[in-house]
């Protein structure tokens, strides 16, 4: 019997070692045994969530975009995700099922969110939607289909290697010296060792550091120049931030997470949620031999700490500012007790964290468009480690690409299982087929991009998208708009970080080189007009919106506050919402068009029509009164009519001759009429519409579709 065959589960050794995918400066990749998923080992299953059999899907707000997995929080958390669950529906299609995810090694809280969430551990093959481990190589990524999500994008390492990241970083201080003042100055050995020596000061404290090393290891103390390796040791040396914030006197550093979802465009969120971490020995300021090799005092990395008979481990994740390491939270509160300015601290770390990203972004591009266009869609968790001054100036001390993700504690069992849920949930994980995913995907592409216009997608450059209105960009442009505000609405407890509003003054000189898609979203930020994607939301959206337009005009108070608090649509943004009744109001205050010639409005109710009217609307063939409104007729899908333009109304001078025009559903022709009504100026009441679409002639087709 085969291992497959057997019902007994493999060893942990066997098991990574068939997960391990090869890494970037390895060899070739496994070779691709079985795609077959298998049971989670059940030594390697953690206490709790079950697997779900039920999966959900959040529908996009666009035509067009696919749903995604709606991510549960484990059960243990006692958080609920209200945003948008109204929306959800249940994934009934067995063609995209089953969800596999694949870890190169284990780890409790991605397994609690996967099972939640209905996923299966695939322990062979390459079949996965999900991949967490190492980076991939090249030979790997280009045999990934585009609904595959890796955890790495190519060349991430860029920032998360201490000596690439002070590369990038001095190459943006020698260019712009203001912006990029929050990284200690540091020498990369052998390369610097001269310029070392020469600026070595006596006295002065170095941190010697690893390039590639995690968890404290081989990481000093010096004050005398004979301390420095020699020979062709590589190493990272750095001046020493000698006075920093004290806690309680002891030197602390910052755990922030940070996702990014795209390099191009570039979008970043930070979790609302971190970690402080502390020394374990009081800090001294006179750095004496003795003090300097104290590690327990200069030293915060909980690898090390733990090690301390000092080290006073968390209980209790209720009680987050006691012990050695604290949340977030916690530490702020704590700031703001002492008179600290809580949000301008926020914004400055914000700032370092955007334009360390920034510094890496044409490297990371340039390799994704080598190795992974239109193929695996890539995300990245980074972990930022901070260090505040005395005067409360953040310092960068590293990025890590490979943060620990372990529950050493209640309190970071709570944090990083909350976090890796809102991560998945955030990056939008779609269901494929994985038969044929490739024609799928790209037919839909062009039905989206195409759909509605006569005409091929105009292509414009960026020295022309700067001059160009958001009311004049292309469908194509659009969709990087509405795929953002469409991610956003998944953010849970994630902070958009970039785009932002002051995006183009403030961060786009910093770029290596200018991108169209950063400038489509920082003018979008700039100004955002949510009338312009009103023609461009789905049928449900569009339904969301409508009842809780209706909600909102029948409440007593004339406040937008108070109509948007009645409308029954919180899984729509504050934004839309706004727009919504906008659209809706503009389009009751406004007069009905004329009428073509020889059609006639009866004057009756907008909402009740005319005995007439029912009766010509229920006489054309093409028209079934529905159960919950018999007083409106609506179009049955098979029935053919003439298409209009995306956003244009059936009695505008524009509307398509009868001519050389493919004839599609008449619900198509609804609904754009629905979209245009939000979009156009034009206002026509149920009668007027009647009274067009039976004009049109809508018949049955002779052969039954």
């Amino acid at each position: 019997m085969s291992r497959r065959d057997s019902p007994v589960p493999p060893s942990e050794s066997d098991t990574l070692s068939e997960l391990s995918l090869a890494r970037s400066d390895s060899g070739d990749e496994l070779p691709d045994a079985d795609d077959e998923p298998e049971p989670i080992p059940a030594g390697l299953q953690p206490k709790g969530d079950q697997r779900s059999d039920t999966v959900l899907l959040l529908p996009s707000l666009f035509k067009g975009l696919p749903a995604t997995i709606w991510f549960e929080y484990p059960t243990f958390l006692r958080l609920t995700r209200d945003e948008a669950r109204d929306c959800t529906v249940d994934l009934s299609d067995k063609r995209l099922l089953p969800l596999l995810f694949k870890s190169d090694r284990t780890i409790n809280c991605i397994l609690n969110v996967c099972k939640r969430s209905g996923f299966t551990r695939l322990l062979k093959g390459q079949s996965f939607n999900l991949y967490w481990g190492h980076h991939l190589n090249e030979r790997a990524m280009r045999n990934l289909g585009p609904s595959q999500v890796v955890n790495h994008f190519p060349g991430s390492y860029g920032i998360g290697r201490k000596d690439h990241l002070w590369k990038n970083v001095s190459r943006m201080q020698r260019q712009h010296p203001a912006a990029y003042d929050f990284c200690a100055k540091s020498y990369l050995l052998p390369r610097d060792r001269e310029a070392f020596e020469r600026d070595f000061e006596e006295g002065e404290v170095y941190i010697v550091k690893p390039p590639a090393g995690a968890e404290g290891r081989g990481i000093r103390l010096i004050n005398k120049i004979d301390q420095l390796p020699r020979g062709s040791v590589q190493m990272l040396v750095q001046r020493y931030l000698g006075e920093p914030h004290l806690v309680n006197n002891k030197k602390y550093d910052l755990r922030i997470y940070v996702a990014v979802t795209s390099f191009d465009p570039l979008r970043i969120y930070t979790f609302k949620e971190g970690l402080a971490r502390f020394a374990t020995s009081d800090y001294v300021e006179i750095h004496s031999n003795k003090s300097i090799k104290d590690r327990y005092m200069h030293l915060t990395n909980y690898s090390v700490n733990k090690k301390s008979k000092e080290f006073v481990k968390n209980t209790d994740a209720s009680r987050d500012d006691e012990g050695s390491k604290w949340s977030l939270t916690a530490l702020f509160k704590h700031l703001q007790g002492h008179g600290v300015d809580v949000s301008a601290l926020q914004a400055r770390i914000d700032d370092l964290m955007i334009k360390t990203i920034i510094a890496v972004e044409h490297s990371v591009v340039s390799k994704c468009n080598a190795m992974c266009y239109n193929r695996a869609k890539c995300f990245e968790l980074f972990g930022f480690d901070v260090l505040l001054d005395r005067q409360l100036k953040p310092w960068l001390i590293e990025v890590n690409v490979a943060c620990s993700l372990a529950s050493s504690s209640p309190l970071d069992k709570t944090i990083k299982n909350t976090l890796m849920s809102d991560l998945f949930h955030l990056i939008g994980i779609i269901p494929f087929d994985r038969k044929g995913q490739q024609e799928e995907i790209e037919e839909r592409k062009r039905s989206r991009l195409l759909h509605g216009n006569s005409v091929g997608i105009k292509r414009r450059n960026i020295f022309d998208l700067q001059n160009v209105p958001l009311s004049e960009l292309s469908l194509e442009d659009l969709e990087v708009i509405m795929v953002s505000e469409d991610e956003l609405r998944r953010r849970g407890h994630w902070r958009r970080l970039l785009p932002c509003k002051d995006m183009i003054t403030r961060y786009l000189p910093l770029f290596e080189f200018p991108r169209y898609r950063n400038l489509i979203l920082a003018k979008w930020m700039e100004q955002p007009d949510w009338s312009l994607l009103l023609p461009h939301l789905s049928s449900a959206t569009v339904a969301m919106g409508a009842k809780g337009s209706a909600s909102a005009n029948d409440a007593e108070s004339s406040s937008p506050s108070v109509r948007l608090q009645a409308a029954p649509s919180a899984g729509l943004p504050l934004a839309l919402r706004q727009a919504m009744l906008s659209a809706d109001r503009r389009r009751r205050s406004v007069a009905p068009p004329p009428l073509r010639a020889g059609t006639s409005s009866p004057k009756t109710s907008r909402r009740s029509p005319s005995p007439q009217v029912r009766k010509s609307m229920t006489a054309s063939p093409g028209f079934r009164k529905t159960p919950h409104s018999p007083s409106f007729a609506v179009p049955k899908l098979r029935d053919s009519y003439l298409p209009l333009q995306r956003g244009a109304s059936p009695f505008s001078p524009s509307a398509p001759s009868r001519q050389g025009q493919a004839r599609l559903s008449p619900s198509l022709l609804l609904d754009n009429f629905m979209q245009g009504a939000a979009h156009e100026s034009f206002d026509a009441t149920q009668e007027a519409a009647a009274a067009a679409l039976a004009k049109l002639s809508i018949r049955r087709p002779e052969v039954d579709l």
